[in-house]
């Protein structure tokens, strides 16, 4: 199981994916400041564009121009920049039995394609020191202990860092000379906690020793190191009718990691300009604690986005929307004007009743005024203006039932989208599904339809695959794929996709309940879906 420690962002769209805008209107509240970010550029480009003498004095209704950048590179800058990309490649290894406890004291050997030798034995957490390659290339490793060399991974890492993890389909369990205090005939019958090693008898009166795992179960699903979210993929599973494995993927593949374990309360930080920040207070003589700059509003297990958040809420049917009425801090109420006067429709004269928000006790918005009010604007997952009620919801993100939840029911909107633009979703197997589920997540359905379609811009690209691995590994990728960004980002994340969701890690080593689901590569699955295959 390998997983790289950078994993994509989700991106928020007012940053990312609107670079044909050309001016905007200032809204009460807004400062210069605010505009540049939310439009990716500087003070200084808004104020020598627009005349502006002093950047504190704008008003609201004025329209100010948008700086338009152009990302067109000559093949000779783009290879400068290629030239400078770091392709350093380091690898973290741990070694662990079937129960997941650290193997200490196995000899390791790992050989590169290029013949390098690195050899270390495991320490008692099973890990070795860090192995270093000049550039991302397959390698081969191999260990030993007492039965001799054994060749258990072959694999070509990705560039950057890595935490690779190796488990053995065996576990050593150390023998007892006490006798066996269990009835016959209860060990197999008996439900133990899982992770667990029980000594005792089966039913026929033999001695056993249980390694109780999770495999075999009646999902032949297998969770590993994320067991402790058994319960929420279930639930999700039985809620949509997706088979669990295909929603462990697209988690799996959404999440950051610590160790292998699914972060649930993974935010997106970007550490660039976070550093930068907290040098600067320090050149000022200031505190830099506490100094962060995100890089998007996406947060939790499945990196969704304050507006993505609140239009799962309000979008009836989601789990959100039955939770938010659960709880009584979403309800439909009376429509109401700028002077709080209960509106009423012009030829029924009744009510106009629409679904609300208690953003504080006894005032309740509906969602466009909770956005035109500016209540979650900035790209951070604690926009500044949320009420407490507010932020409160949107802390709901670092919930695994909500998360998980959400993620389907998000993914399941998205494949409906799809098949009513014409798309034969419904041709899809779960494992196939997943794989839409992901892009659709991570580019948002506009730009997911854009992506099937292949009408990414050029602009857009280069931005999107920036954001993603950086503007030297960008420009790396461009020219590998002849100086085109649209065709380096579709390589970069169709192969994200394919590598990351993977079904076959979520099924027990034996299948015995299920058949298990397949899927080609993700443009395959595009073709399938388009009618072309």
């Amino acid at each position: 199981m390998v997983d790289p420690e950078e994993k994509p962002i989700t991106l928020d769209s007012t940053v990312s994916l609107n670079p044909s805008a050309t001016e905007v209107t200032v809204e009460f509240g807004d400062s210069l400041s605010e505009i540049a970010q939310e439009h990716g550029c500087t003070v200084k480009e808004l104020a020598e564009l627009n005349h502006l003498r002093n950047t504190s004095l704008i008003f609201p209704g004025q329209v100010l121009k948008l700086p338009v950048h152009q990302y067109s590179q000559s093949p000779a800058d783009v290879a400068s920049l290629a030239a400078q990309a770091d392709t350093t490649c380091t690898l973290s290894f741990a070694f662990e039995d079937v129960i997941e406890k650290p193997i200490e004291k196995l000899k390791v050997r790992i050989v590169s394609a290029a013949g390098d030798i690195h050899e270390a034995v495991t320490d008692e957490l099973g890990k070795i020191q860090d192995y270093v390659m000049a550039k991302a290339e397959e390698i081969t490793v191999f260990v030993s202990r007492w039965h001799g060399e054994k060749l258990v991974a072959q694999f070509t890492p990705s560039e950057g860092n890595s935490s690779v993890t190796l488990t053995s389909a065996k576990v050593r369990v150390k023998g007892v000379t006490e006798p066996i205090k269990d009835r016959a005939g209860r060990l197999d019958l008996d439900i133990h906690p899982v992770n667990t090693v029980v000594s005792g008898r089966d039913s026929k009166g033999n001695p056993v020793i249980q390694i109780n795992h999770t495999c075999p179960n009646e999902y032949d699903l297998r969770l590993d190191r994320n067991l402790d979210y058994w319960d929420q993929i279930i639930a999700a599973s039985e809620r949509s009718g997706i088979i669990p494995q295909s929603i462990a993927a697209v988690i799996n593949a959404e999440s950051a990691k610590i160790n292998g374990v699914w972060n649930k309360d993974s935010v997106a930080i970007s550490r660039e300009k976070t550093n930068a920040a907290k040098a600067l207070k320090e050149q000022q003589g200031e505190s830099a604690e506490g100094v962060v700059i995100y890089a998007s509003s996406a947060a939790g297990m499945t990196q969704f986005l304050n507006a993505t958040w609140l239009g799962e809420t309000f979008r009836e049917g989601t789990y959100l929307n039955e939770q938010a009425r659960k709880r009584g801090v979403m309800a439909d109420k009376p429509k109401r004007d700028a002077l709080n006067q209960i509106e009423y429709h012009p030829k029924t004269h009744q009510q106009i009743i629409l679904p609300m928000f208690e953003i504080k006790p006894d005032t309740w918005w509906t969602k466009e005024q909770i956005i035109n009010n500016h209540l979650l604007r900035g790209v951070t997952p604690y926009p500044p203006h949320a009420t407490k009620a507010l932020q409160s919801w949107l802390n709901l993100r670092f919930e695994p039932e909500f998360i998980i939840m959400a993620a389907v029911d998000y993914g399941l909107h998205n494949l409906a989208q799809l098949q009513a633009a014409g798309y034969s979703v419904d041709t899809l197997n779960d494992a196939e599904k997943a794989k839409i589920f992901y892009l659709t997540h991570h580019l948002g359905l506009s730009d997911a339809k854009r992506f099937i379609r292949k009408t990414i811009t050029e602009e857009s690209a280069h931005k999107l695959l920036v954001a993603q691995v950086g503007a030297k590994s960008a420009a790396e990728r461009a020219f590998r794929n002849s100086n085109s960004y649209i065709k380096g980002h579709r390589e970069w994340l169709s192969n994200h996709i394919d590598r990351n969701i993977e079904l076959e890690k979520f099924y027990c080593p034996k299948v015995e309940h299920t058949t298990k689901q397949e899927s080609k590569g993700l443009e395959s699955v595009i073709n399938k879906i388009k009618g072309e295959v």
